[in-house]
């Protein structure tokens, strides 16, 4: 099995031209010291564990792969450059995965699954579910755009700016005949939605989109409770149709991410993605001491390990057993010369 997925990944390696070239600008994190940050091939997911809110984004160009060396010698290093690693390489100190994977087990039940449940997300579920609001699945073109253009979009550009990633509604309506569109409505108006999709054979189901309408943004208590709701329903969706587990999505590998923790106070375990796309990160050596003091955690790969700096370390451990992040088993604390010390979580 571990072969095969070598092989595999080997193949795409070789058929590959189109992995991207992006130069990111902007500050360092917590500073306003000047940060340039170069991504071969990344799927930029990790911009935000080094730069500031803000920052500038460049696509410079392609690449392919096996050809790392001529590529970097076209655009250059920078402060920070992440370059993918190859598995027969030797290993560098920092190895990251792409992209975390969440997967959400689930149990035959809802009453099973709210029992377990985390103290504070069971209670804002039970606050949530007090509130007037009723649910209803969507099935027409109309539907899809409602969701699409009022939820979705505006949802996605809030959080995420400039840099959100904008699925089109064509994409969405594609895969309709194997999806499920929920919406949660209060006094007739749709105020959200989540889509779900089931898979072509068997597996699991993948948590796809999930989008919230601009008249609750004001309201952070009130955005709070209807995110509560529609994971309440996906889930209760879930275990209706029989599924086992829920993937949740694409999440990236920073310590630091709200999206992270939020996925595991619903009990989300993490791994790294599958594929075997890895990456190494390299930090110039007349920076290293600032940037390892205020870039965020990452996630490295092996054993699943925190990179972790010394002077944010009070209390890491412990905040880490709190929040159960699944699938980590060690830290590794980074003092401001580099200097590693592994930490087993037991």
């Amino acid at each position: 099995m571990e072969l095969r997925k070598y092989l595999r990944y080997a193949q795409s390696l070789l058929r590959s031209s189109e992995w991207s070239v992006t130069r990111f600008t902007g500050s360092l994190r917590q500073t306003d010291q000047p940060l340039n940050v170069l991504f071969y091939g990344s799927s930029n997911l990790l911009a935000d564990a080094f730069l500031n809110p803000g920052y500038q984004q460049e696509s410079l160009g392609f690449f392919q792969p096996l050809r790392l060396q001529a590529a970097m010698q076209r655009y250059g290093s920078a402060d920070v450059v992440l370059t993918p690693h190859l598995p027969w390489q030797t290993r560098p100190t920092l190895l990251l995965p792409d992209y975390l994977e969440a997967i959400l087990p689930l149990p035959a039940s809802m009453e099973s699954f709210m029992a377990q449940l985390r103290g504070n997300t069971r209670r804002s579920v039970q606050q949530a579910l007090k509130s007037d609001v009723y649910f209803e699945e969507g099935l027409s073109l109309d539907d899809y755009r409602e969701f699409h253009t009022q939820m979705l979009i505006p949802y996605l550009r809030t959080r995420h700016g400039e840099h959100a990633y904008l699925d089109t509604l064509e994409n969405l309506y594609a895969q309709a005949e194997r999806s499920h569109l929920i919406f949660v409505t209060q006094n007739g108006q749709r105020l959200g939605g989540f889509l779900l999709l089931k898979p072509r054979i068997s597996g699991v189901t993948y948590f796809n989109k999930l989008g919230l309408h601009p008249a609750v943004y004001a309201d952070k208590e009130r955005m709070r409770q209807l995110n509560a709701l529609l994971y309440y329903k996906m889930i209760s969706l879930n275990i209706e149709l029989g599924f086992s587990a829920i993937n949740l999505g694409i999440t990236p590998p920073v310590f630091g991410n709200g999206i992270v923790w939020y996925k595991t106070s619903w009990g989300a375990h993490f791994t790294p993605n599958a594929d075997l796309h890895r990456y190494a990160l390299h930090i110039a050596e007349s920076r290293r001491s600032d940037i390892l003091k205020h870039m965020q955690a990452v996630v490295q790969v092996e054993a699943n390990q925190l990179w972790v700096n010394l002077t944010h370390s009070d209390g890491v451990e412990e905040d880490i057993k709190r929040h159960r992040f699944s699938g980590l088993r060690h830290v590794v604390l980074v003092d401001e010369q580099g200097r590693p010390e592994k930490r087993s979580l037991g």
